[in-house]
């Protein structure tokens, strides 16, 4: 079902992504539209914290406030959770203003940590904490 949105080369596979979701820790939601998924998100939750695994939309919904409603959704669904943790390619500019708007505020990064085709990138770490009522 979400096909569309995944190429195995690009971040996770779905088969990972499928297979986290038995564990109890993983929660996933999707955004459909007229029966087709448009976006889908991926955490892994702890105690109080959870991570962003991944997040994707589809192509030609991008820059459409797709993903602001699928992370703002997800938030409120994640009960117990005060703080959203998540790591990004730090040259994904349109990702980063994302979780900006959205929030977020870079905390670390780890050099060096993804493999491009011209060699490494460095990964940023952003944070943020939920609003008690939601």
């Amino acid at each position: 079902m979400l096909n569309p949105l995944y190429n195995d080369t690009d971040g996770p596979s779905l088969a990972f992504l499928a297979d986290l979701l038995a564990q109890p820790f993983c929660r996933a939601w999707c955004l459909l539209r007229e029966h087709h998924p448009v976006a889908v998100v991926w955490y892994q939750c702890h105690s109080d914290c959870a991570e962003v695994i991944d997040l994707r939309v589809r192509e030609n919904e991008r820059r459409a406030g797709v993903a602001t409603r699928l992370l703002r959704a997800s938030f409120d669904a994640l009960d117990g959770v005060d703080k959203v943790n998540l790591e990004v390619r730090a040259g994904n500019t349109a990702a980063r203003a994302l979780y900006e708007r959205m929030g977020f505020q870079t905390v670390g990064h780890r050099a060096d940590y993804y493999a491009t085709n011209q060699g490494r990138e460095d990964a940023l770490l952003m944070s943020m904490l939920l609003p008690v009522t939601r």
